[in-house]
């Protein structure tokens, strides 16, 4: 039998093929187990956390944080805040940002340039730790 070079480049075409062909029906049952694992991730979550996150939602509507920040159309601000900073820091934000601001917190003033408002509504110093972990709690329920 003589190889020629269309019979080569036959084998060699086949053989890129079927390693596509595998390659992209992994990578589809990667995706499903994925899927998968977080749909029963989501099935899991405590009562507690549930109603943590219930009451979150309440003060979150009730302190009129709604009016700026808006968790469900995905503005990525939280995302931005929380992976940057402390809990603590992001309480003494919520609390009292005009300090922050006076005292030039270098996250504070990044956050009024890249989002190009701050109106001072973080004067919320009657809410306790536990209600903030209620409204940081409802923020990464999205």
């Amino acid at each position: 039998m003589k190889i020629t070079r269309n019979f080569i480049l036959g084998a060699i075409t086949s053989c890129v093929l079927l390693f596509l062909i595998f390659w992209m029906v992994q990578i589809q049952s990667d995706q499903n187990t994925l899927s998968i694992y977080k749909e029963k991730k989501e099935d899991v979550i405590p009562i507690s956390l549930k109603l943590s996150i219930e009451r979150g939602k309440k003060l979150f509507i009730e302190e009129d944080c709604y009016s700026c920040h808006k968790p469900d159309k995905k503005d990525g601000f939280f995302r931005v805040v929380i992976d940057r900073v402390s809990k603590e820091w992001l309480y003494k934000f919520i609390r009292d940002e005009k300090s922050l601001i006076e005292d030039k917190d270098s996250v504070v003033l990044y956050l009024r340039q890249r989002f190009n408002q701050s109106n001072g509504k973080h004067d919320k110093k009657h809410l306790t730790n536990d209600q903030l972990n209620d409204i940081l709690n409802y923020l990464n329920s999205f």
